[in-house]
């Protein structure tokens, strides 16, 4: 009887959120309707839940600005922009009564990170805070970790490479790389994973328990999970997560994440000699040592240590295997860049110096090229307008809408990126299209909320890629091999199988 009632209520549940739904969309308070929709789009999120359920909403909405037009209703109350006029639009320094969208309360947890906080007050506290350890001289101090885990990197490439070597997916070995080095950049502690060759780590539960995990799974998984529950919005993802998820394996996996975070921090707070005292860690300790300021409560400071693992690893590794696919796609610019290497290192530099590369325009080119093809986070970051609305890219739109601008479509617009599905570094070396791509090409967003790590994603960038070009030839498996792009909120690409050779071998 009672299982009877409760389906009855459950059923009775949906049809009035359905309803409710439907009726919204017909009233149309905000005068949306004039905006087409993708699909159902404008009835539910669940359209756009079920493409970020596949991986692909990035591509499902660049579709839908190809039949449909630059502004697109992609849920309820969400318009999305794929004129470059949109970028400026919405997320420059002049944007200022643009606020984050509450897309960023879903997936939060009880504390808020720099990137995770909607409040422009809570902000500019926090961004005081890590400001200063991402300028180009904060990231300097950095240098010495990112080169020990470039030659980690190279001791396990190393043993791939010669004939009957094979092929190997070169992708989960940057992700370790890109593991190493975030631990030591933010705790004085290396994971220690390419030594390793696996992602096991320690965990650490609020009330002490100790346990292993598997790093990138509980990424992966910990992210994905938060990322689907933010389309039905804050308050459905707060209720699903603490009353009828929690026994899920993403809620486990999103828990061992913040685990890994506690273990490595509570390790940092107990040292009292050899670690960098220029470490991030070093500066969120400080926090308080003035008497106009508060300590970094706990839980905030693991919420900032959960946000740059995240973009330490997972930005920056699917960064570099994208870097490394298109240029074993692409052996000419391969070959380019090696020669251009050669000139500057010689054969005997292993992992060189950052200002022996820091001015290599055609590296750079890669580099850019590729975060345009395939940039980190595809998606058009939600933003909530205010109540009065605003202007984009020549449409007004009524206060409180959510909008974003699609950062894959617009990189790949032909009007500003001729052949935008080639890999061309040659655009980013020629004055006009150079300029064109510099103002257009905002992997790393734009305005007061722009990526602020971008410094160090570069420095690590440069340093990899002159590494591994400089050392070694590289070859996809298969030279049709095309490699995916998986969406979660950052863009994660799957495996990339290669082959290595030496290209200056020991005499």
């Amino acid at each position: 009887m009672l299982a009877t009632v409760i389906g009855i209520l459950f059923v009775i549940a949906i049809l009035v959120k359905v309803g409710h739904c439907i009726y919204m969309y017909e009233f149309d308070p905000h005068d949306l309707k004039r905006f087409p929709s993708a699909g159902f789009s404008g009835i539910t999120s669940l359209w756009s839940l079920y493409h970020n359920y596949r991986y692909k909403r990035y591509y499902a909405i660049h579709k839908a600005h190809e039949k449909l037009g630059p502004a697109v209703r992609v849920q309820p109350n969400h318009i999305s922009f794929s004129s470059p006029d949109a970028f400026y639009d919405i997320y420059s320094h002049s944007a200022t009564r643009i606020i984050k969208d509450g897309f960023y309360d879903s997936i939060s947890g009880e504390f808020r990170a720099t990137g995770d906080t909607r409040s422009r007050e809570e902000h500019s506290r926090k961004r005081r805070v890590v400001a200063h350890a991402f300028s180009v001289r904060g990231v300097a101090e950095y240098e010495p970790a990112v080169m020990k885990a470039t030659e980690d990197l190279v001791d396990q490439l190393d043993k791939r490479t010669g004939a009957g070597a094979g092929s190997f997916n070169i992708e989960k070995w940057i992700h370790l790389y890109t593991f190493d080095a975030i631990g030591d950049i933010l705790f004085s502690n290396n994971f220690g994973f390419l030594k390793l060759g696996d992602d096991l780590c320690m965990a650490e539960t609020h009330n002490g328990k100790k346990y292993v995990v598997h790093a990138i799974d509980s990424f992966l998984g910990g992210v994905r999970f938060s990322n689907l529950l933010g389309y039905l919005g804050n308050a459905s993802a707060k209720f699903l997560k603490k009353y009828l998820l929690h026994w899920t394996y993403g809620a486990k996996m999103s828990a061992n994440f913040t685990n890994m975070s506690i273990y490595r921090a509570k390790r940092r707070m107990d040292i009292t000699s050899d670690y960098n005292k220029n470490d991030i860690m070093s500066r969120f300790l400080s926090v308080g040592s003035s008497t106009e300021e508060k300590s970094m409560p706990f839980g905030e400071m693991i919420a900032e240590c959960n946000a740059l693992v995240n973009a330490g690893n997972d930005t920056i590794g699917s960064a570099l295997t994208n870097i490394v696919f298109h240029l074993a796609k692409n052996s000419e610019a391969q070959v380019k860049l090696q020669q251009i290497l050669d000139e500057i290192l010689a054969d005997d530099v292993v992992v060189p110096r950052h200002d022996m590369i820091k001015d290599c325009q055609y590296l750079r080119a890669c580099i850019d090229e590729s975060l345009r093809d395939k940039p980190p986070v595809g998606i058009g970051l939600p933003r909530k307008l205010p109540p009065e609305g605003a202007t984009i890219a020549g449409y007004f739109v009524p206060g409180n809408t959510t909008v974003s601008a699609a950062t894959w479509s617009i990189h790949h617009d032909s009007n500003l990126f001729p052949q935008p599905f080639q890999f061309r570094p040659e655009r980013w070396l020629d004055e006009e299209e150079g300029a064109i791509a510099r103002k257009y090409c905002l992997p790393f967003s734009t305005g007061g909320r722009a990526c602020v790590g971008r410094n160090l994603a570069y420095l690590e960038m440069d340093m990899a890629v002159a590494t591994l070009f400089h050392r070694y030839k590289v070859e996809l498996a298969d030279p049709n091999f095309e490699l995916d792009s998986l969406e979660w909120f950052n863009h994660s690409p799957g495996e990339l199988p290669v082959k290595l050779m030496l290209r200056h071998l020991p005499e």
